[in-house]
This record gives C-alpha cells, sequence and structure tokens, in this order.
C-alpha cells in the first residue's frame, strides 16, 4: 500500500496536456462497491441496463478505414475504462484511495484521458485496500467450488477489465457444450472515441514539427492503454504540408 500510496504522489506530479472528451462514459456500476468483477451497466447520463441487454445498446459496426469494429452506444460515441469508472464509482472507493485523488488534484469529474493514468493509480491503492479487507474476513468455505449441473441456456456476463467494460455471452445446450460465444472487449469498444480524440488531439497541434507531433500523439493513444498490438504498431503519421 506504500508503494501505491507513493505512486499516486509520482504521477501527480506528471505535466498532462488540456484534453477534455464529451464521449458518453460506460462502466460497470453496483451501489455500495467500487465495481469490479460484477455489476450492471451504467453511463454517466443516467443510462442503466443489466448485462444481457448489452447487445440492445452497444452495436459494433464495419467502417472503411479499418479492420477493426467500431462500437456505438445508441448510436454514439463513448468510452469506457478508467475515466468511466471514476465518474460513475468515485463515492465508493476506499476511504483512503479517495483521500489521496482528491490529494492528487482529481476532483469529482475527469474527462481528460492524458490523467487517465493517475486514475490508475488511485485505482491500485483501492485494490490493495480492497485485497487486505478480504484478508482480515476470509474464511474457508467448506468447499472450493459449487456444483453447477449443465443444462441448455445463454449467460451474460460483464467485468471491468484494465482498459474497461468486458462482455461475454454464451450459448450451451443440454449437456454444456458451448454453441456460440460472443466476446466484445474493450478495446475494440473504445476504438472510435480514440479514433475521434486523435482527430481532435492532432488538429491542435498540426503547428508541430512531424517529430514532437507524432510523440504526442502516441503519448495520446496509449492514454486508452490499447492492447499490445495496437500500442505498439498503430501509428503511421504523414503529414502534407502544403
Amino acid at each position: 500500500r506504500d508503494e501505491a500510496l507513493a505512486t499516486v504522489r509520482w504521477a501527480a506530479g506528471f505535466d498532462f496536456p488540456d484534453l477534455t472528451i464529451e464521449h458518453e462514459l460506460l462502466a460497470v456500476t453496483e451501489p455500495g462497491t467500487y465495481a469490479i468483477e460484477r455489476g450492471t451497466l451504467g453511463t454517466a447520463g443516467g443510462l442503466a441496463f443489466p448485462a444481457a441487454a448489452f447487445e440492445e445498446h452497444v452495436v459494433e459496426q464495419q467502417v472503411p478505414h479499418s479492420t477493426a469494429l467500431h462500437a456505438r452506444l445508441d448510436g454514439g460515441l463513448y468510452l469506457a475504462g478508467p475515466l468511466a469508472r471514476y465518474e460513475l464509482n468515485r463515492q465508493w472507493l476506499s476511504p483512503l484511495a479517495l483521500e489521496v485523488a482528491d490529494a492528487a488534484g482529481l476532483g469529482e469529474h475527469c474527462r481528460n484521458p492524458f490523467r487517465s493514468i493517475l486514475v490508475r493509480a488511485v485505482e491500485i491503492v483501492y485494490a490493495v485496500d480492497e485485497a487486505l479487507r478480504i484478508i482480515d474476513v476470509y474464511e474457508p468455505p467448506a468447499k472450493p467450488y459449487v456444483e453447477v449441473p449443465p443444462r441448455a441456456g445463454t449467460g451474460y456476463g460483464v467485468t471491468e477489465a484494465p482498459r474497461g467494460v468486458l462482455f461475454h455471452r454464451y450459448e450451451l445446450d443440454a449437456d454444456g457444450t458451448i454453441k456460440a460465444a460472443m466476446i466484445i472487449p474493450p478495446t475494440s469498444q473504445n476504438q472510435a472515441a480514440i479514433e475521434a480524440d486523435l482527430r481532435n488531439f492532432v488538429q491542435a497541434r498540426v503547428d508541430l514539427d512531424d517529430e514532437p507531433l507524432t510523440a504526442q500523439c502516441e503519448q495520446a493513444i496509449r492514454n486508452y492503454d490499447p492492447c499490445i498490438s495496437c500500442s505498439a504498431h498503430f501509428l503511421d503519421l504523414t503529414v502534407d504540408r502544403e
């Protein structure tokens, strides 16, 4: 925990460029806890729906310029991840995590993706506090597992991966064989918002030379912690200065 607290103090000293996003924010929520492994879906705008309704609200679409699908929430751009979790669940942080969030200058709202690393640092403090709480009250169960007899049906689940909401849907037959599966990870959900944010970021900095502009674009894209292939190979910048 001491190391986690030191990390927040260290990250709070970074120089954060100005960038404010207006996208809708989507995260798992559950009253009374900073939701991670269970809950329902909620948005900053007040929308709420269960995991079973995820595909009614989130639709993936092909776009001409990319091999990656773009997801839309009720037709609009949205972002999952630390900014969304903080916006919807800040009040459920542990007292210590809430204290260091305030000391780091996060305030009640944070919509600057460059400061998402600071939110992540605060979340580490919360995770350590939660681990210590679980250890303090842990009692070994009578059995290390729960019997689950197979039956036909469809199951849905949402959790918070570090990058944001992770959705699963599985259809099983009577003997438990998986007939169909759908996984929608946070990186693909964030793709459209990432591209929109990058366009806005570049438009305000087109006067920079190519090298610093490339470096700042790389910094901007990694605010969202995309998967390793995306974070390492996402950018081939060509600037036409006619």
